[in-house]
């Protein structure tokens, strides 16, 4: 675990102690080490798959686990329930999970969309669509971002409850294979392009036309994993060389050299102790406004490339991660102090598990 405070940078476009006073308005610094206990999910102990591509928790409570070949899995008390294409999944590849108003589960899959509703999987559209991100805005509207262009197609789909409409670079779409959709403060649609690694910066969609942003503007890199609007109406945007923060004015932007344990950032997360959590491709990075803590698997992280943050309703920190390495990753759930808290009781969901049971404390093969 590593601990470094906020690095000057050169040339910044805001100074640090600008950063700093921003950071305070909504990010509370840390008074005393706290201790933080891990535990692990895996196929060893339940999950269908190891790489995890989205965690999402249901108004209702369920957990929603996305795998990349592995299908849906979904867990409420001691019923773990898996979905597959046998049950009707376009693909096994779950990328995304949103729920709408009326309780339904939508789910972005690499191959289109599905419903989830009263345990059925439905049709939801989309059949072939290669799809990586799915949002539902405040207006009930979904957005689906499809990548793998040269399979299938690529673009922008928005659906109103009755109908279509797609967008893609002829109507000003920055890019076609699209990685992250953000609704904000504002109802602006802003996306993250993905263009083969290569990326084509983001835009930002205002009901009627497209902005565009890249590395000219000031973004670290054109390739966008991972957005978030912080408490005070800032974008941050993730990208492959660290993370770009927009005042709607002006850019500043936070790497390695600032306390980061890695550069390619895929998700971002505020918890309800007030300190930012980044998933890197090479562990996790907290920040709680001046210092800089760092974990990965030596700090008991399952794998270091994390794809994905959920805080439950029982706040319990849940880590997806997804190594590109067959037998590696799973989910790491960190547990803080002595809380009773959700990590405790995974176990005990598991099918034919007992209150004795413990989650596995042991070694795990390294990420080669």
């Amino acid at each position: 675990m590593k601990n470094n405070q906020l690095a000057p940078q050169s040339d910044p476009i805001r100074h640090s102690s600008q950063l700093r006073a921003l950071f305070k308005q909504y990010l509370e610094e840390e008074t005393g080490e706290k201790e933080i206990a891990w535990k692990t999910l895996t196929t060893d102990n339940g999950l269908p798959h190891n790489w995890i591509y989205d965690l999402f928790q249901g108004s209702d409570g369920r957990i929603y686990v996305g795998t990349w070949g592995g299908g849906l899995l979904v867990i409420k008390d001691k019923d773990w329930q898996v979905y597959t294409k046998k049950d009707g999944l376009y693909s096994n590849a779950v990328t995304s999970i949103q729920e709408d108003a009326q309780g339904r589960i939508w789910l972005g899959t690499d191959s289109g969309l599905n419903i989830l509703e009263k345990g059925k999987v439905l049709d939801g559209g989309l059949a072939g669509k290669s799809l990586l991100n799915i949002v539902i805005d405040s207006q009930q509207n979904l957005w689906a971002g499809c990548w793998r262009a040269a399979r299938s197609g690529g673009g922008l789909y928005r659906f109103d409850g009755n109908n279509w409409q797609s967008y893609s670079t002829r109507q000003n779409l920055p890019g076609q294979e699209i990685l992250k959709i953000f609704e904000d403060s504002q109802g602006r649609i802003w996306v993250g392009t993905y263009e083969q690694g290569l990326g084509a910066g983001v835009g930002c969609y205002n009901g009627r036309t497209w902005e565009k942003f890249t590395t000219q503007n000031g973004l670290a890199n054109n390739c966008v994993y991972s957005m978030f609007e912080d408490p005070v109406g800032n974008m941050w945007f993730g990208t492959t060389s660290g993370i770009s923060i927009f005042d709607g004015k002006g850019w500043n932007t936070l790497t390695k050299q600032d306390g980061l344990i890695d550069n390619r950032v895929y998700c971002m997360y505020i918890d309800s102790h007030k300190k930012f959590w980044f998933g890197t491709e090479k562990g996790i990075s907290r920040f709680d406004g001046k210092n800089w803590l760092s974990f990965t698997k030596k700090d008991g992280l399952v794998e270091n490339l994390v794809r994905t943050i959920l805080q439950t309703k029982e706040r319990t920190l849940w880590f997806g991660t997804y190594p590109f390495t067959k037998g590696c990753g799973g989910i790491s759930i960190a547990r803080f102090d002595a809380q009773k808290v959700l990590a405790e009781r995974v176990l005990n969901l598991l099918p034919g598990s007992s209150s004795s049971d413990q989650l596995p404390e042991g070694d795990h093969k390294p990420n080669t």
